[in-house]
């Protein structure tokens, strides 16, 4: 099987290029200034910031339920009227951390997330789900950085693509005003087979993540922010979403709960389907490691 769009490879090493110089800034300033003050695992960030902190080194047990209303019905830019898409989805999703240790260079943070999809005729069927592990490769006393493989699975045939998805994903973060704000851009791209059997880049996900905190465990932010940009089309899609949420600290475990609310900011060059409101609430149960 050949890879058709090649020519998007220099785009993408470019994104996660971006990656790396946003990381190594504060990075190298960090270990001119902090030197051993900084914890191994925890890089010395708060259990309030942690529990909103995909990268933290911790494992997480999240149980979601989402769901999309009023889907739009305008006619898009290639002339064909807008399609209907999933009504929402039950997800499942598990971190379980491998700690850097002497055999292991750095700390892995293995990700599986599967979900349970409702198709627009109200059946469900396994669909959306995917593995991500990502590597730590440095940290520094206010962020850390990290890129590794993603694996997607196929879906149920009307449940989302039927085919193997295989690509990488990178995220930096970081923190500032004593742990109360933190920062994070997550990149993700695979590339899978269309009907055609031919493989092609799937749509970029870019995951820029906003979250203050408070106070006493509550906290707001921007939610599950992924815009796509999708090569072969030029389209883009712009949500908008907001997540409120609280946790709830306990001596060696946290528990986080939170509601979010989404809809489409832009869309109109983006052929496929787009929710006029999304709803999502989530509960997660996080051990934190070292």
């Amino acid at each position: 099987m050949s890879i058709e769009n090649r020519e998007y490879l220099p785009r993408l090493l470019i994104l996660f290029a971006v990656i790396l110089a946003l990381a190594a800034a504060p990075a190298m300033a960090q270990e001119e200034t902090e030197g051993d003050d900084v914890t191994e695992e925890t890089g010395g960030q708060s259990r309030e910031s942690m529990a909103v902190d995909a990268t933290a080194t911790q494992w997480s047990f999240q149980f979601a339920l989402e769901g999309n209303f009023n889907y739009k019905t305008d006619t898009m830019e290639n002339g064909a009227p807008r399609p209907e898409g999933n009504k929402g989805f039950i997800q499942f999703r598990l971190v379980a951390p491998i700690a850097k240790s002497e055999k292991i260079p750095f700390t892995m943070l293995p990700r599986l997330t599967f979900r349970m999809v409702e198709n627009k005729d109200g059946d469900y069927g396994f669909g959306q789900s995917d593995l991500f592990i990502l590597g730590i490769v440095d940290q520094w006393a206010t962020g850390r950085w990290g890129i590794g493989p993603q694996i997607n699975f196929p879906a149920k045939e009307g449940f989302g693509s039927d085919k193997w998805g295989f690509g990488l994903a990178g995220a930096v973060t970081q923190r500032a005003m004593e742990d109360k704000l933190f920062l994070a851009l997550l990149l993700q791209q695979v590339w899978t087979e269309n009907p055609a059997g031919e493989t092609k880049a799937a749509p970029l996900g870019i995951n820029p993540v906003i979250v203050y905190q408070l106070g006493n465990g509550f906290y707001i932010g921007n939610g599950d922010f992924v815009i796509k940009y999708d090569y072969n089309t030029g389209g883009w899609f712009w949500p908008l979403r907001v997540r409120v949420g609280k946790a709830w600290i306990l001596p060696d475990k946290t528990w986080n709960a939170y509601f979010e609310y989404g809809t489409a900011l832009e869309f109109k060059s983006w052929l496929g389907p787009v929710p006029e409101h999304t709803f999502r609430i989530n509960v997660q149960f996080q051990i934190p490691v070292g």
